[in-house]
């Protein structure tokens, strides 16, 4: 009984650490199916997505008196997210869509943009992040990579087999999943000055489904995001090997394009298709129809997807097309405060500590949703950028952010 009790000391008094890692990473569990079995993944999706909804109604009604202190982003967001399932409602009742399917893309707005994203964003943007036991949230979102990749590596069999291994995600999202691990790895040599050989493991099993997955936004979102890591270390020697690393790479794919080496392996195929032919994989098509519906209809835009359901792949460009100057100027509201503390943990990266990996888990996502996300389904860009906002009211004047005290909670003051 005792043990019990202990435990459930533990969860409650670590309830903002764990929803924290439920809602941000937990729905990856739903999507691992190495063998094929339909109900059970939909079974794990339906409770985990139930459980963050219920928790989410649970932390806005406890620290309601944070709702009302961070009331302007909240009110942003809702905003700029209202306006965006008005002209959805009327896109539906308005403009014709091509019926075989029609109601596929309607059920999976319905489902992204009314139940995972609203709800857990406003409970993300009021979370009491000085609750938050970043070290022990650190610990668990890396043994969660290097459990679940070990496996995932287990079930790829070949180069030109499934691109997305043990899970049933759509490939480019496979090849997140490994960057997310890439980058606690990184994260944590780099900045936490961590040298053991687990966080080179995380590295390892994150760029195995990099690899295969063969898509080109983790890879793009990996420079970006080790660029900034560059920025932020400005040593000298990261520079220099980071420079000659860049040119051998180059040099290295330049040769298997013209040799062909590559042509029967996914990645290097894609990857060379982008940086020497140019090819965007049809791209640049979507982008120009949404960019052509927003000059038509610059102040409130038009429909929110196209006839087949596709989008412009591109989330300026989608709140430009559906929502028009307006939509943008409510999104600008709302996203200001993102850029404001997303700039704030960078400037304050050694004191966040381990907190600070949320700003860089939110940048690889950011470089997803500009180059295939959309407003309703880029669930992943609205948690991190809730998160990083959420961050940033901490009070860094007095000190910095301990990993955890004794109670397990951060230090700092709203």
């Amino acid at each position: 009984m005792d043990r019990i009790n202990n435990l459930k000391s533990l969860i409650f008094d670590k309830k903002e650490t764990y929803f924290l890692f439920i809602t941000l990473f937990g729905y990856i569990l739903a999507y691992i199916d190495p063998f094929e079995v339909k109900n059970i993944p939909h079974f794990i999706n339906l409770s985990l997505r139930g459980g963050i909804m219920i928790s989410s109604v649970f932390f806005i009604i406890n620290n309601f008196k944070i709702v009302k202190e961070r009331k302007f982003v909240i009110i942003s967001f809702l905003l700029f997210y209202g306006f965006y399932l008005i002209k959805t409602w009327y896109t539906f009742q308005n403009f014709y869509f091509i019926p075989s399917t029609f109601e596929e893309f309607k059920e999976s707005f319905y489902y992204f943009g009314l139940i995972v994203i609203p709800l857990p964003v406003i409970a993300l943007l009021s979370l009491d992040y000085q609750k938050v036991d970043f070290k022990q949230f650190c610990k668990i979102v890396l043994w969660f990579f290097l459990i679940i990749l070990t496996i995932n590596v287990l079930f790829i069999k070949k180069l030109g087999g499934n691109r997305s291994g043990i899970f049933r995600s759509y490939y480019i999202l496979t090849g997140h999943y490994g960057l997310s691990s890439v980058l606690v790895g990184l994260f944590s040599y780099l900045f936490l000055k961590k040298k053991q050989k687990i966080y080179l493991l995380a590295i390892i099993l994150g760029a195995i489904p990099m690899f295969f997955s063969a898509a080109r936004s983790p890879v793009l979102a990996l420079f970006v995001v080790f660029l900034v890591f560059l920025i932020l270390k400005n040593e000298k020697k990261y520079w220099a090997y980071s420079l000659i690393t860049v040119i051998l790479s180059i040099i290295l794919l330049f040769v298997i394009y013209k040799s062909g080496l590559g042509d029967n392996i996914v990645f290097f195929k894609r990857i060379n298709e982008a940086i020497f032919e140019r090819d965007a994989s049809g791209r640049s098509y979507y982008l120009n129809k949404g960019i052509d519906i927003f000059i038509n209809n610059p102040w409130l835009g038009g429909r929110v997807l196209f006839e087949d359901g596709m989008y412009p792949h591109n989330l300026f460009v989608d709140v430009l097309m559906s929502t028009g100057l307006v939509g943008m100027i409510l999104f600008i509201i709302y996203f200001k405060f993102v850029a404001q503390s997303f700039i704030k943990v960078l400037k304050n990266n050694k004191k966040y500590k381990e907190g600070g990996i949320l700003a860089f888990f939110f940048l690889q996502y950011f470089i997803l949703a500009q180059t295939s996300g959309n407003i309703y389904s880029s669930f992943e860009f609205w948690y991190f950028g809730a998160a990083v906002i959420g961050l940033g009211y901490i009070n860094l004047t007095n000190e910095e952010i301990k990993s955890s005290d004794s109670r397990g909670y951060t230090a700092g003051d709203h």
